[in-house]
């Protein structure tokens, strides 16, 4: 199969450095990432910066339908004109994120699987659009900058672990799959990239009785993290509860408040923001 440089070259190409682009050129490597990848024949998947078509043409024999979302129009307009021969592929110039994957889901009558390789400056908030959509996308096999990567499965007490740590295992089983060198890349990247799978639960692994408290508490926490987590909640809760009723919580989930928030499990967010929620006084 010709290399994903080889047909950049061909075309005339150059990489777009405000879009992220950096595309994997590496035959072996793209063929033990579809392998990864674990699809069945009936999946509809929905490929993220499909760029010149070279995990597209693998993935499309292997689905039913492969939905290759691309950015960039000109690289979009050489996949439906000259890249793309198989007739279960459907080219989309559009940024993921205002992509419908409810709306998609729905029409297909199946949750989707989500593949790509994703720009640094995207990471994050691709990452909650993928979180808010749980109930229609199964799967997302992402490859980011090894940095993201392990604030994703960060564990407490780390220093990559995050608010980013804390939704992302809320929400979905992450395991890191693969390690790709920076040099598989073209234009070479600074860092090395790593592949990271999101099995998402249609529920939250824990019972969260408010979201938006949950939401704030977890996002307190982080916003200082030197602070011990009873000044990191008077300073940046922003919710109508006494600092008094805070203690109080934190004392009744076992939780020290002279800890720092980056100590915290998710069971333990979990269950301070449930103690919360009884002293909440006023309607959002």
């Amino acid at each position: 199969m010709v290399s994903q440089l080889a047909q950049l070259k061909k075309y005339g190409i150059r990489p777009k450095k405000w879009l992220g682009q950096n595309f994997l050129v590496d035959n072996d490597i793209l063929e033990e990432i579809v392998t990864l990848y674990d699809l069945g024949e009936d999946e509809q998947v929905v490929e993220i910066g499909a760029g010149l078509g070279s995990l597209t043409t693998r993935l499309a024999p292997k689905v039913r339908k492969v939905l290759a979302v691309e950015i960039d129009k000109t690289l979009a307009g050489l996949l439906r004109d000259r890249v793309i021969n198989d007739n279960n592929v459907e080219v989309i110039n559009q940024n993921i994120l205002n992509f419908d994957f409810p709306g998609i889901a729905k029409l297909h009558g199946h949750r989707l699987k989500v593949l790509g390789n994703i720009p640094y400056n995207i990471s994050t908030p691709l990452i909650f659009k993928l979180i808010e959509s749980r109930t229609c996308v199964s799967m997302a096999v992402l490859m980011f900058q090894k940095e993201v990567a392990q604030r994703i499965v960060a564990v407490p007490d780390t220093k990559e672990y995050g608010i980013l740590s804390v939704f992302s295992q809320l929400n979905a089983i992450v395991s890191k799959e693969l390690i790709v060198p920076r040099h598989h890349f073209y234009p070479q990247p600074k860092v090395d990239s790593t592949l990271v799978r999101f099995l998402f639960l249609k529920t939250p692994l824990i019972d969260i009785k408010d979201e938006q408290i949950f939401k704030r508490v977890v996002k307190a926490s982080f916003a200082q993290r030197r602070k011990t987590l009873k000044n990191a909640l008077k300073n940046s809760l922003n919710i109508d509860i006494h600092l008094d009723d805070v203690i109080k919580a934190m004392k009744a989930c076992g939780i020290d408040p002279q800890r720092r928030g980056e100590t915290l499990s998710l069971e333990e967010f979990g269950d301070l923001s449930n103690h919360l929620v009884r002293y909440q006084t006023y309607d959002r």
